[in-house]
C-alpha cells in the first residue's frame, strides 16, 4: 500500500508539482479516504521523502557499481552523478525543484545517517587524491566545492537548456582538477 501511494503521488507531483497536490487528491486517485493514507504516511512531506529516498538509492546503487579501484574514480563518480540527473530530469526536479518544500523538510532528509553514509563515496574518492598531511578542514572544503560543482553543472544543464554548454564530462574533469590541485 505504501508503494502504491508513493507511485501515485510521484506521478501527481511530476504532473502538477508537489505544492499543488493534496493528500485528498492522492486519496481520490487511489480510490480511498485521506484517513487511509494517513495510516501509512503522517504527512504529505513523508511521501515526498520516500520518493527522494528511492531516487537517491537508485543513484548511489549506480555509483557504487563503478570500479572503486579506478585511478579516475573521482572523475568517474562525478560524471556518473551528473549523467544520472541528466537522464532522469524528472527526478532532479522532484528532488531539487519542488515548490512548497521548506529548508527544514529538506534538512531532515539530508541529515539522515544513511544518506550521509552514501554520499561519503565522494569523500573517499577525493581522499585518494589528497596528500597524507592535508588538514581535514581543507579536505571538507574541497569536497563541498566538488559537490557544488557537480550540482551546479547539473542544474545549469537541466534548467538553462537554451545555452550551448560544454560537454558535461569535460566540466566534471575540470571540477576534479580544481579540487585536486
Amino acid at each position: 500500500m505504501r508503494r502504491e501511494i508513493a507511485d501515485i503521488a510521484k506521478r501527481l507531483f511530476q504532473e502538477d508539482g508537489y505544492a499543488k497536490i493534496s493528500i485528498r487528491r492522492i486519496a481520490s486517485e487511489m480510490g480511498c479516504s485521506p484517513m487511509t493514507l494517513y495510516k501509512y504516511y503522517p504527512a504529505k512531506i513523508d511521501i515526498l521523502r520516500t520518493l527522494w529516498a528511492d531516487v537517491f538509492s537508485d543513484l548511489f546503487d549506480q555509483l557504487e557499481a563503478l570500479p572503486q579501484a579506478s585511478e579516475s574514480l573521482l572523475c568517474d563518480l562525478g560524471a556518473a552523478y551528473v549523467r544520472y540527473w541528466l537522464n532522469h530530469t524528472e527526478y532532479y526536479r522532484l528532488v531539487f525543484i519542488s515548490d512548497g518544500v521548506t529548508q527544514s523538510d529538506v534538512s531532515i532528509f539530508l541529515d539522515s545517517p544513511a544518506l550521509v553514509q552514501r554520499f561519503s563515496i565522494f569523500g573517499r574518492a577525493l581522499t585518494s587524491y589528497s596528500p597524507e598531511n592535508i588538514h581535514s578542514d581543507k579536505l571538507k572544503l574541497k569536497l563541498d566545492a566538488y559537490m557544488c560543482f557537480l550540482n551546479g553543472i547539473t542544474h545549469n544543464l537541466i534548467t538553462i537548456s537554451g545555452y550551448q554548454w560544454s560537454d558535461p564530462d569535460r566540466l566534471v574533469s575540470l571540477a576534479v582538477s580544481a579540487v585536486t590541485d
